[in-house]
């Protein structure tokens, strides 16, 4: 019998094992590739970076606070401040803690309360001729608690009633500002380093 005939069988066994081992890696490549067209990932990331529908990229805050008290958001009291920032802020300067994008959010827990609450802050509007304005709206988990609109450059004081119904029996308390008139650094600067405010300080009252 020839070798020719002898060997052919293992060489249709060494052309199945390729064809194989090619439909695995054909496969594994279609999985990769499905994979970064539709990536498993939490919804926070998908908006964040993939939707890009948010500025404001979640992240696990929870700062301690006691009712009554006044935090300052300049750079004494960064300390303090940077447990309550979840996102949309910059770091705390000397004069305050400047916004970054199109939302901010403030994270801190409270106690049980029956009624609702009296928020005050202290905010300056970013300014750059002809955006002599800054427009801003306060909610608390999506609920709108107030609506204000910033000029000049000296901080303004801010006062506005937090309803229970708000928040209810939560124990931590999220209030989310969105601003309708943030000043890009440049034409070509993506929405996440637009500028609106600097919160230079928060305190929260019962009733």
């Amino acid at each position: 019998m020839p070798w020719s005939d002898a060997l052919a069988p293992y060489g249709r066994a060494v052309s199945f094992g390729g064809y194989a081992v090619a439909t695995v890696l054909a496969v594994s490549e279609i999985a990769v590739l499905a994979l970064a067209l539709n990536p498993k990932v939490d919804a926070d990331y998908r908006a964040y970076y993939i939707d890009r529908t948010t500025t404001c990229l979640n992240r696990d805050a929870i700062g301690n606070y006691t009712l009554g008290q006044t935090v300052s958001f300049r750079s004494d009291g960064a300390k303090k401040a940077a447990g309550m920032i979840v996102c949309g802020w910059s770091g705390p300067v000397a004069d305050g803690t400047h916004s970054l994008g199109e939302t901010s959010r403030l994270r801190l827990r409270i106690p049980p309360l029956r009624n609702g609450l009296t928020a005050t802050l202290q905010m300056a509007a970013v300014i750059r001729p002809p955006q002599i304005t800054q427009r801003v709206m306060i909610s608390v988990y999506g609920v709108p608690v107030h609506k204000v609109t910033l000029t000049g450059k000296e901080p303004k004081t801010v006062s506005f009633a937090i309803p229970h119904a708000a928040f209810a029996n939560a124990e931590i308390l999220e209030m989310a500002f969105d601003y309708l008139d943030g000043i890009p650094p440049s034409p070509a600067a993506s929405n996440i380093y637009k500028r609106s405010i600097k919160l230079v300080s928060f305190r929260l009252n019962a009733g």
